[in-house]
């Protein structure tokens, strides 16, 4: 078993998680297929439905501060207005052997 340092409660990181996390994409209506296909794209995202304006994806990733990075990304695409974390949730990983 690994011990957690001061290092890594700052910095988010928490050996054998996995991070998932919903949120809400909010585009510009003419940009919604672009901004659609773009987010298909992206590593660790996933998109689930879109409608109008409105584009639900989940974001995967090893920690918690890597979704917000994911998240930050998102936000700076040309054509959307907002994206907005929904609800995060870790799973702690078996180990491997």
């Amino acid at each position: 078993m690994r011990v957690l340092t001061r290092r890594d409660i700052l910095t988010a990181h928490t050996p054998d998680r996995h991070h998932v996390s919903s949120a809400v994409v909010l585009s510009r209506p003419e940009c919604r297929e672009d901004v659609t296909a773009r987010l298909s794209a992206m590593s660790g995202v996933e998109v689930h439905a879109s409608q109008d304006s409105r584009i639900i994806i989940t974001i995967e990733g090893a920690t918690s501060g890597a979704l917000g990075e994911t998240l930050t990304t998102i936000t700076l695409m040309d054509g959307v207005l907002a994206a907005n974390m929904v609800f995060e949730h870790a799973d702690v990983q078996e180990a491997r052997g």
